[in-house]
C-alpha cells in the first residue's frame, strides 16, 4: 500500500528542527556541534570510523544532492568527494576552515529548505529512479538522517572532551 506523501510544511518543519533544534528526540545538528572546535571536529576515536568534521561535509554534501534532485539541476560541490555522499577529509585543520565548512553546511540546509519550499507538488511527488522514494518521502530522510548523525556528533564531542 503506498504511503501518504508528507506536507510541504512538515517536511520544511523536520528539516528545521532537527537541524536548528530544539527536537524532542535529542540534540539538532546544531545543538550537537555547539562548542565544538576544529580539535574536536577532526579528532577520530579509531582510524576506520568518521570524524565530526567528516559527518560535517557529509551533511553538506547530502544537501547539495537532495538539491539537485528537487531542481532537477547539477552542480559543482566545493569539497572533493572520494565516494558517493562522503566528500573527502579536510587537509587543513585549522579553526578557520572548521568555520568554513560550518557555514558550508548551514548554506546547504538553507538551499535545501528553499528547494522543498519553492518545489512544484509535482517535483515532491517525483520518483527519481525506479524503486526510489518520492522525493517528499526523501526529505523527511534527510531529518532522520540528521538526528542519527547528530547523535554521532553528541558521543563523539562528549569522548574527545572526556580526561584520557
Amino acid at each position: 500500500m503506498p504511503s501518504a506523501q508528507p506536507s510541504r510544511s512538515i517536511i520544511i518543519a523536520t528539516l528545521d528542527e532537527v537541524y536548528r533544534g530544539p527536537a524532542w528526540h535529542g540534540p539538532a545538528v546544531l545543538e550537537a556541534l555547539k562548542d565544538v572546535n576544529a580539535a574536536i571536529a577532526s579528532a577520530k576515536p579509531d582510524p576506520d570510523r568518521h570524524s565530526i568534521w567528516e559527518l560535517v561535509r557529509h551533511l553538506a554534501h547530502g544537501r547539495h544532492l537532495m538539491i539537485e534532485r528537487l531542481t532537477e539541476t547539477t552542480s559543482h560541490f566545493p569539497r572533493p568527494v572520494r565516494e558517493p555522499w562522503w566528500p573527502e577529509a579536510p587537509g587543513d585543520n585549522s579553526e578557520q576552515a572548521w568555520r568554513a565548512d560550518l557555514a558550508l553546511l548551514d548554506e546547504y540546509h538553507t538551499g535545501l529548505v528553499r528547494a522543498a519550499t519553492d518545489a512544484s507538488e509535482a517535483a515532491l511527488a517525483r520518483v527519481p529512479n525506479p524503486g526510489d522514494q518520492p522525493l517528499a518521502q526523501q526529505l523527511l530522510g534527510v531529518a532522520i538522517h540528521d538526528a542519527y548523525h547528530a547523535g554521532q556528533i553528541r558521543l563523539l564531542a562528549l569522548r574527545s572532551r572526556a580526561p584520557a
